[in-house]
């Protein structure tokens, strides 16, 4: 009897063992690239400008000084996908002559905002939720209904 608690008990750790995964954080790498940012640019901007808007680009070609390349990808490990963005500034002296890459400037007008323009720091802002407390009220059981009172003005 005492050899078949033991191997329930085994079996039961090892199964449940299984079911816990570690905490994998998203890995971000680059420049962060918000389509707010690129609304910003325009042909014609200083070196000076487009650094200021877009930061230090990630690689800045040693045989053509005149190419920055801006490069993000966020690796979402729960998910198992990589998001990835690409933009590439040609200078002509010191103005953008050319933005290309994931995004062309001629429709940058119209870009939505992206997630990234909802970061700051790295933290995701997102709308508070109240969660519901207790079982049955998250479950829609025994729910007490809100009595709203009317104010009549007169």
């Amino acid at each position: 009897m005492n050899k078949k608690l033991s191997l329930v008990l085994v079996s039961c750790s090892l199964a449940l063992s299984a079911c816990i995964k570690p905490y994998q954080p998203n890995i971000q790498q680059g420049n962060i690239i918000n389509n707010s940012d690129l609304r910003e640019i325009r042909y014609g901007m200083s070196k000076q400008e487009v650094l200021f808007i877009l930061g230090t680009p990630m690689v800045i070609d040693p045989f053509n000084q005149q190419r920055w390349d801006y490069f993000f990808s966020n690796r979402n490990q729960r998910k198992k996908e990589t998001d990835q963005r690409l933009i590439t500034a040609m200078f002509d002296g010191d103005k953008l002559v050319s933005l290309s890459g994931d995004v062309d400037l001629s429709n940058v007008q119209s870009l939505e905002p992206s997630t990234e323009d909802r970061q700051h720091g790295g933290t995701v802002i997102t709308e508070p939720t109240q969660r519901e407390k207790g079982l049955f009220n998250r479950l829609g059981l025994f729910k007490k209904k809100d009595k709203i009172k009317k104010k009549t003005d007169g």
